[in-house]
């Protein structure tokens, strides 16, 4: 059966309170009943566009020029513990973890990495319970940080549903 082609939803860094319920939506009760998974991606200056790769480009340890977060609740566990699972590629090369951490942007209390890797990205175990807003305003935040060009504040959710 073919998949349905994502919702997209447009929203404002400091305004995405439509995302936030989709969030909600997509957890269900718990992480036995989540139904989807969001892909978050930053508008950015288009001046400032990303310089093009060099020849062999993919042959860097590097993830994508402008960051790409995710966000997949409830099918994930670790030690019989379900979480939710949160994931940044970008371009930054090495790893993110400390990296943000240096910057005043760490880890929320009872976050896990599961994987810090140039190229794959951040990921990281989030309680399934955890506040959506909070973990929302943590992957804005940790891809600004993250991308080398002049964001707009403009975000596009691509919300998938099962």
């Amino acid at each position: 059966m073919p998949r349905r082609p994502p919702e997209l939803l447009t929203f404002q860094v400091d305004a995405f309170a439509d995302v936030v319920g989709a969030m909600t939506d997509l957890a269900g009760g718990g992480p036995d009943e989540a139904t989807g998974w969001l892909t978050l991606q930053p508008a950015f200056d288009g001046e400032a566009a990303p310089p093009p790769r060099a020849t062999f480009g993919f042959f860097t340890s590097r993830g994508p020029y402008v960051p790409v977060c995710n966000w997949v609740p409830g099918e994930h566990t670790r030690q019989g513990i379900a979480y939710t699972a949160l994931g940044v590629q970008h371009g930054a090369g090495g790893k993110l973890e400390g990296w943000l951490a240096e910057r005043g942007h760490p880890l929320v209390e009872g976050w896990e990495v599961i994987s810090d890797h140039p190229t794959r990205g951040l990921v990281v175990a989030v309680p399934p319970r955890q506040d959506h807003e909070t973990v929302l305003v943590w992957l804005l935040h940790a891809a600004d940080l993250v991308c080398p060009v002049q964001l707009t504040g403009e975000w596009r959710a691509m919300v998938y549903r099962r």
